[in-house]
């Protein structure tokens, strides 16, 4: 009798990798991050292309503090330069779109196996990320300062991703000054996105500008709460205006410092006790 022989095919390497749901995960993260970041670089181009151009739609009668809302960049009604026209506002969402996926992924390798609570999810800054994310996809018009937290975000987390995606999660992130700096700019664009949506709301640049600046200050509260660099720039900011508070005032101002100071005390004891008993 003839003896059989069992042909091994070796799995392709590609295909294991497709069919492993953490690769897939990692995947949907870089991919989260690129589109933030390119899409998020080409509306900027588009965005202070428009900022150039303002004499054109601002009415120089109100000191370019009006504008007309019939102006339009491309005046051709073709349908692909109506097409075209649309461009910026489809980068736009595209950017916060990549929001979604990288912070979605984020989230769901952080609570894998968990049941996280109300409470759990507020006291993330992943969560208000994706919260802020939603708020500028939905309404509050598109604009550069908005995005530019997740840009910076995204810059960081990519230049970073070998290490981040092999790494353990005890494993800490070596942070070069330069890294440092860009989580300055980051929680003081954060900052930015305050002041903004404020001018916004007096000038009544959009209807929905005041709804959107006592949402995001609401969030922006929870991240005070919660995030080191987000405490660390208010609290610069507070010292480095404080010179200019009148006397009067400075036992007050004293009191908002010594709230953000015991913020950052008690982030520090929670985190603390989440690495003893982690």
């Amino acid at each position: 009798m003839a003896k059989t022989i069992k042909v091994i095919r070796k799995k392709d390497p590609k295909k294991k990798n497709l069919s492993d749901p953490l690769a897939k995960q990692k995947l949907v993260w870089k991919i989260g991050h690129v589109l933030t970041l390119v899409f998020g670089l080409l509306f900027s181009i588009t965005y202070f292309y428009h900022v150039l151009i303002f004499f054109k739609y601002r009415s120089w009668k109100w000191l370019f503090l009006r504008v007309n809302k019939n102006y339009s960049f491309i005046q051709s009604k073709r349908w692909y330069m109506k097409l075209l026209s649309w461009s910026p506002q489809v980068m736009y969402r595209l950017s916060l779109i990549g929001v979604f996926m990288s912070e979605s992924v984020t989230m769901q390798q952080n609570w894998v196996g968990l049941s996280p609570t109300w409470n759990d999810l507020l006291s993330s800054e992943n969560f208000h990320t994706l919260l802020i994310a939603c708020l500028w996809f939905f309404g509050g018009g598109k604009s550069f300062y908005k995005i530019l937290p997740y840009m910076i975000l995204s810059y960081l987390h990519l230049t970073k991703m070998n290490y981040e995606l092999n790494a353990n999660k005890e494993e800490k992130i070596p942070l070069t000054p330069k890294d440092r700096k860009m989580l300055h700019l980051l929680a003081y664009s954060e900052l930015l996105v305050i002041l903004a949506l404020t001018l916004d709301t007096i000038l009544f640049k959009t209807g929905t500008s005041g709804f959107m600046l006592v949402i995001y200050v609401g969030i922006y509260w929870l991240r005070l709460n919660f995030s080191p660099y987000a405490q660390v720039a208010v609290l610069e900011l507070l010292v480095k205006f404080e010179k200019y508070v009148p006397k009067k005032y400075r036992d007050k101002w004293q009191v908002i410092k010594n709230l953000i100071y015991m913020k950052m005390k008690e982030h520090e004891k929670r985190t603390e006790e989440v690495a003893r008993y982690a």
